[in-house]
């Protein structure tokens, strides 16, 4: 089993609470694990990054993200896969790239797109969640936003290894409350659910080794 999909079984197995969605228990790193499977997944077939013609979100009123901390993992083997988590008191904010799901390979700007903004399906994907506190060996979130498609993210550099810089920027994003299935990672948006808004982050970090 390859170690970036143990961080998510880890998560469920040692989850608080009986009814959270799949990413409000984790060790810091999310992680898809699908990516155990040996075949096909559903997500292989919209690996494909979005093409569609989607507009700057309209009257984003952000406040500034100014982490704590910053780090970044890199999980080579057969499916690479990065992840940076961004912690400003109990919100936290991760940046995840799978190649395997028509994330980047290299240096590139994109628009999150309705596939981005799935977390069943997004190569890039953009999670915020909130009331977040350590438990032992895992982590605990009350609450999981993704962004509203629109938001554009940055990666300058796209390290290839432990010691390589990860950087790159995210556009202001409004990020809506989602609830995430457990098994699936199907992501539907929490009718009458908060929002919030942060303004552009710019991040630059070196990647460590998972």
């Amino acid at each position: 089993m390859r170690a970036h999909s143990i961080l998510m079984l880890t998560s469920l197995l040692v989850a608080c609470g009986t009814d959270q969605d799949a990413t409000t228990e984790h060790d810091d790193s999310p992680g898809k694990s699908s990516l155990d499977s040996d075949g096909e997944t559903d997500a292989d077939e919209n690996s494909e990054a979005d093409t569609g013609d989607y507009g700057a979100i309209a009257g984003i009123d952000g406040v500034p993200f100014e982490p704590d901390s910053v780090e970044a993992f890199f999980y080579p083997e057969d499916d690479p896969v990065w992840v940076l988590t961004a912690k400003e008191g109990d919100t936290w904010l991760y940046i995840e790239n799978y190649p395997r799901f028509g994330g980047a390979t290299g240096s590139e700007s994109r628009t999150l797109g309705d596939s981005e903004v799935d977390y069943a399906t997004c190569g890039v994907c953009v999670l915020l969640k909130t009331g977040c506190s350590v438990h032992g060996d895992h982590a605990h979130c009350s609450t999981s936003y993704m962004p509203e498609a629109g938001s554009r993210i940055t990666f300058e550099e796209l390290g290839g290894g432990a010691g390589d810089d990860w950087s790159g920027s995210l556009s202001p994003v409004r990020f809506v409350e989602v609830s995430i299935d457990s098994s699936t990672f199907a992501t539907t948006p929490v009718e009458g659910g908060d929002q919030i808004e942060l303004d552009a982050w710019a991040f630059d970090v070196t990647l460590e080794e998972g």
